[in-house]
């Protein structure tokens, strides 16, 4: 055999021999493995099989529900729910608590209160000639007219005056503050921004 066919057998077998340790190599290794997430990163490196659905796009927080009671701070709007009971409404001082929508319309309203009130003055009047006013106690003596708490509470386009209180009768006579919780009871008030469903309590100077 010539030298030279004898370089090309050896060739040939040293590919033949390459070739083999490789299939071997590769039979003992085993098929290759699917990447994996990476430690620390959850799903890293996985893919969704098609037609798998995204998933759902977090849902936004409802809001906050309001206050049954309004909360006592600096510049809050005296008021509660309809269904909260009127000893547990908080009571605004002045007409400015209910808030440039409602304090004109009720201002409104309890100036036209106080007029058909004028009958009420009057037999106060006669009746402080012919008695003398009622003894004070000595130690908190009576100042001032009687103050009443009025029950308000809202329906589409106004309020209603729905009952009062007697906070202090002041040197007013019973009879006037009678008269004048008969006058005031049910009395209503146009008010176009008031809504339904919210009880107020107001504070009132009867005079």
């Amino acid at each position: 055999m010539s030298p030279r066919k004898l370089a090309l057998l050896g060739v040939a077998g040293a590919v033949l021999l390459a070739a083999a340790s490789l299939a071997l190599l590769t039979w003992l290794e085993g098929p290759a493995l699917p990447a994996t997430a990476a430690p620390g990163l959850p799903g890293a490196g996985v893919t969704a099989p098609a037609g798998t659905p995204a998933p759902p796009a977090a849902a936004a927080e409802p809001p906050a529900p309001e206050p049954l009671v309004s909360p006592p701070r600096i510049g809050a709007r005296p008021r509660a729910a309809a269904s909260v009971a009127w000893e547990q409404v908080p009571a605004a001082a002045r007409l400015s608590d209910l808030g440039p929508a409602l304090a004109a319309p009720v201002n409104a309203a309890l100036r036209a209160a106080r007029a058909t009130m004028d009958t009420c003055f009057e037999e106060e009047t006669r009746l402080l000639a012919r008695r003398p006013p009622p003894p004070s106690d000595p130690d908190a003596p009576a100042r001032g007219p009687a103050v009443l708490v009025l029950r308000l509470q809202s329906r589409a386009g106004g309020l209603d005056v729905v009952d009062t209180e007697l906070e202090s009768p002041g040197t007013s006579t019973p009879e006037l503050v009678a008269c004048a919780r008969q006058v005031l009871k049910g009395w209503p008030i146009d008010a176009p921004a008031a809504t339904p469903g919210t009880r107020y309590r107001l504070k009132h100077l009867l005079q």
